[in-house]
């Protein structure tokens, strides 16, 4: 399955802007999103207390996330990093 995951988390950001981006990168790339999940929520908040770590607990081989931009998963370097790892596992 292809996920697609939004998270806003301030007034100048919104939904459409990045649903906008990722259907661009699906299009170029032929690809269909299976299922979005969008919320809005500080990217301070671990992973576990976001919609993010239910979905990564849902992830099986062959699936893949795409998010607008990186900072998406969310703001600290570390946490990043562990969501990366476990992406690539």
């Amino acid at each position: 399955m292809i996920y697609a995951y939004i998270r806003v988390s301030t007034d100048k950001q919104t939904v459409e802007n990045q649903k906008f981006e990722i259907e661009k990168f699906c299009k170029i790339r032929e690809l269909q999103i299976d299922r979005w999940v969008s919320e809005t929520i500080s990217g301070t908040k671990s992973a576990k207390e976001r919609k993010l770590g239910a979905l990564l607990k849902k992830l099986k081989k062959g699936d893949t996330l795409i998010c607008s931009e990186i900072s998406r998963l969310g703001r600290r370097l570390m946490e990043v990093m562990s969501i990366l790892n476990t992406l690539m596992q």
